[in-house]
């Protein structure tokens, strides 16, 4: 079962006019500190640029209609690029869907098994790049953001992702990745592979694994124009869900807006859901929760 959460009540204006002057969507750099022979939790803080922002005109089961434009049918396509398409507004504000292809007047979608006749028309939207591995670590920040790897047996930096549809607790990764020769490449993969366009959804996280030496990672990018949704995953078992809360500035658990989606506890000593945080603070791999709270 999928639950559909808005992170936060949090909203930052997208452009606004005032007599003559424009005032843009703040945008800002962000600095995560990874130390040595450690792991640092990580998730894009800033979105991309969005490469269109309108109204939509209406939705079916897969395509979501937009109004008075009139794109070049293919340019939202996965290629170098994967995009998604993020609702500013309605009833499902905050909800990003990927983009599989469009139109001049469309895009196609994976609904992730939602209802789209929920999007009216009038509701605001943003097409939106997704980070990759090759846009939030740069060939260009090897050295700072991350270490090389001169030999595939010997890895450096490594960046540890989770499959959000598996089951269970505790998981263990389901891919890493490491830099060697000059591209990112997959454990356990041909090492002429280069997977730089490996998207980093906005709303979970990645370990950042370093070995001997501590890296910076610096990216600049743009606050989030509206509200920020997430799913949940509910399974008829235990299951974790890798969520991070995107926003540029600290949030409080009652603002995030997850407890629409936790299971309430009854009683302290049969609790239900459970919210594992994970503190920035701290050195070695593998760290334990740092705090545990239930609703």
């Amino acid at each position: 079962m999928k639950k559909l959460i808005a992170l936060s009540a949090l909203t930052f204006a997208s452009t606004i006019f005032a007599a003559d002057v424009a005032y843009s969507p703040p945008v800002g750099g962000f600095t995560t500190v990874a130390a040595a022979n450690s792991d640092t939790l990580v998730s894009p803080t800033l979105a991309r640029e969005a490469a269109w922002r309108g109204t939509v005109s209406g939705a079916t089961s897969s395509e979501i209609t937009i109004s008075n434009e009139a794109w070049t049918a293919g340019q939202f396509a996965p290629g170098a690029e994967t995009y998604y398409i993020r609702l500013l507004s309605g009833s499902l504000a905050g909800q990003y869907f990927v983009v599989t292809g469009n139109t001049t007047n469309a895009v196609t979608v994976d609904a992730a098994g939602f209802d789209l006749s929920q999007i009216t028309a009038g509701d605001s939207a943003e097409v939106v790049p997704f980070w990759t591995l090759g846009t939030l670590y740069p060939a260009n920040q090897v050295g700072t953001a991350f270490i090389a790897s001169a030999n595939p047996l010997n890895v450096q930096t490594q960046l540890l992702f989770f499959d959000g549809d598996s089951e269970g607790i505790n998981r263990a990764s389901s891919a890493i990745y490491y830099f060697y020769n000059g591209a990112w490449r997959k454990a356990g993969a041909s090492t002429a592979l280069s997977f730089d366009n490996t998207i980093v959804f906005p709303d979970t996280y990645f370990i950042h694994r370093n070995k001997d030496a501590s890296t910076t990672l610096v990216y600049v990018g743009r606050v989030q124009p509206g509200a920020l949704g997430t799913v949940l995953e509910a399974r008829s078992e235990r299951n974790d869900n890798f969520v991070a809360l995107s926003f540029p500035v600290d949030v409080t658990l009652n603002d995030s807006g997850l407890a629409a989606a936790i299971t309430p506890s009854a009683n302290p000593l049969l609790v239900q859901d459970q919210l594992l945080v994970f503190s920035s603070e701290g050195a070695g791999y593998n760290r334990a929760a740092s705090a545990i709270y239930y609703y």
